[in-house]
């Protein structure tokens, strides 16, 4: 049973969160032509749905989102956004549509009248994970204000932004979360770029990967671009990686338009979420290697690495052997 607000108190959370959005610059606007909970933003490039949920005595938060509502939205404008409301203003989950198709992609909307996914977000072992027919941590998305900038002049809006709500959860953006991990793990430090691809590398040679970073394909010498990363599975290509921070999108989508047209099985984009606009615009309307391309925040990407360090450093002593002079322990 979930311990509801009443309407007039719900309107006013909502309220508080979309001034919230607007204090750091953007222009926030309904429009009903999708539905009461949907608003546009930086004049109408982006598009939000504001859901809210109440906790209920199970300690969850139940979401029902429209199945019709959504799919309308979404073939209309990509550049979308699910807003997640948990209880009060201090607690939003900024989701953006690419995260949304992944949570989404293997569920069945069920109700007689309405067709609805129906989420649950609870608080797990000092993690928000979110429940449909998979679970996802997305505590990194907690307040995530910043995903909504469009331009580098919006994002400079954000620079000063330090929302603390929670002890152990704070906004923290990739340009220090890179460093950390550089620093921690010795990689390559100079920027962004290089520290990904030296991250994209190392899960590569844990997966069972043959390598190559800043590469042109085995055999391909007059391969017009080199790729940050390559991956292959025997002698064949299997993955081609292109990390854009803030080079030419267009020079990347041609370097794996190529990739994927000598034998790549797939090919990814590595970005900021604040550059997924402009992405999605000029993949779009490029054939078939749409089809076939995928595109990576920098967050999730380190996150990944942090997830798979964890993960192969057991592993490998698991499943390694050797003579020891006494019983080994691995408590």
């Amino acid at each position: 049973m979930t311990i509801r607000k009443d309407q007039k108190t719900i309107d006013s959370i909502k309220e508080k969160v979309l001034n919230n959005i607007q204090r750091f610059g953007f222009t926030v606007e309904q429009d009903k032509r999708f539905g009461k909970t949907i608003y546009s933003i930086d004049n109408g490039k982006i598009f939000l749905d504001l859901s809210y949920a109440s906790l209920n005595k199970r300690g969850e938060y139940f979401f029902g989102i429209e199945q019709e509502q959504f799919e309308k939205l979404y073939g209309k404008n990509r550049s979308f956004f699910q807003i997640f409301i948990c209880e009060n203003e201090k607690q939003v989950f900024i989701i953006p549509l690419s995260f949304m198709m992944e949570i989404l992609k293997d569920s069945k909307a069920t109700g007689d009248v309405f067709k609805q996914y129906k989420l649950v977000i609870k608080m797990k072992n000092g993690s928000y994970v979110l429940r449909l027919f998979g679970h996802y941590d997305i505590t990194d998305y907690l307040n995530r204000y910043d995903y909504l900038a469009t331009d580098e002049k919006e994002l400079r809006l954000l620079e000063g932004l330090d929302i603390k709500y929670n002890a152990d959860i704070r906004i923290r953006g990739v340009d220090q979360e890179y460093k950390n991990i550089a620093k921690e793990d010795g990689l390559r430090k100079g920027s962004i770029h290089e520290t990904t691809i030296d991250m994209l590398a190392n899960i590569g040679n844990w997966s069972g990967f043959k390598v190559l970073t800043e590469s042109k394909p085995v055999g391909m010498s007059d391969f017009p671009y080199q790729l940050d990363c390559l991956w292959y599975k025997n002698n064949d290509l299997y993955m081609a990686i292109e990390v854009c921070d803030k080079g030419s999108v267009e020079k990347d989508k041609d370097a794996l338009k190529h990739a994927k047209s000598f034998g790549a099985r797939k090919v990814v984009i590595v970005t900021n979420v604040n550059r997924l606009e402009r992405i999605r615009k000029i993949f779009m309307f490029n054939g078939e290697i749409r089809f076939w391309t995928e595109i990576w925040s920098f967050d999730r990407i380190f996150k990944m690495y942090e997830s798979g360090r964890k993960f192969f450093g057991s592993f490998d002593k698991f499943k390694n052997y050797s003579w020891n002079e006494n019983v080994v322990e691995y408590l």
